[in-house]
């Protein structure tokens, strides 16, 4: 499992680089990703799938 915190005035077409450029990277797509957007901050969780 990763963590990614970023500030919370972040604008999203910048999040949805970020999450393409990691999965891109990562050879066998097996990612879950859950992204929570709040007032005063963005958490990515990035976790691998078991099966």
């Amino acid at each position: 499992m990763m963590l990614a915190r970023l500030k919370w005035n972040t604008p999203l077409y910048k999040v949805d680089e970020f999450i393409s450029k990691f999965t891109r990277n990562y050879k066998n797509k097996q990612l879950r990703v859950d992204v929570k957007l709040t007032d005063t901050e963005c958490l990515i969780y990035i976790f691998r799938k078991c099966n």
